[in-house]
């Protein structure tokens, strides 16, 4: 890699297998009904904390060092699968997810200290953060039944322990995410390569 090649990335929470399970049998159940969409990878499921886009690669190791500082100031917590639904929710669907668990606003709270720390690299974010995992992406004019958003995955509960820089591969289909840093959270941070 060169030091002026430009990498996609984005900082994002993992998810552990029995989560993806979970969310794969949601996504079957809807995959025979629902034309249209292309499904997104069971091993590229995760939840977007922060989309930076295209970064030199030489700020790789400074954004590194800023969600490094970012998670140790931050303790692990639970979160579980709650729901499904779809962006935008009225008209035409470009997005299937299925959605965390969020009362507390953990989850949010993690995503707005991430976006504090990698300020210099991000557009500002008018929009709340709605923690969910995206299975599906429109590819043409698709039409979602009404009774999607009211099903619901199994409500498979996770600790999230770190945060993660990933870099987005895009080509010929449904992108692939490589990891580039794992960061853990609060005291345990120096657990985690």
């Amino acid at each position: 890699m060169s030091a002026h090649e430009r990498l996609r990335v984005f900082v994002g929470l993992e998810l552990p297998p029995a989560v993806r399970d979970a969310i794969e049998e949601v996504a079957a159940r809807w995959q025979p009904t629902l034309a249209g969409f292309r499904w997104g990878r069971p091993e590229d499921l995760h939840v977007t904390l922060a989309f930076l886009g295209a970064v030199d690669a030489e700020d790789l190791e400074a954004i590194d060092g800023r969600l490094t500082t970012t998670a140790a100031g931050i303790s692990p917590f639970a979160t579980r699968l709650a729901d499904l639904g779809r962006f935008p929710p009225e008209g035409r669907a470009r997005v299937l997810w299925v959605g965390l668990d969020d009362a507390e606003t953990r989850i949010a709270d993690l995503a707005a200290a991430v976006r504090t720390g990698l300020a210099s690299w991000l557009e500002p974010e008018e929009r709340p953060l709605q923690p969910h995992v995206t299975i599906a992406r429109a590819r043409r004019d698709a039409r979602v039944p009404r009774d999607l958003v009211g099903d619901r995955p199994a409500p498979v509960g996770f600790e999230v322990r770190a945060i993660t820089l990933f870099r987005s591969h895009l080509g010929q289909g449904a992108p692939h995410y490589e990891v580039l840093a794992r960061r853990a959270l609060g005291a345990r941070a120096a657990e985690l390569p």
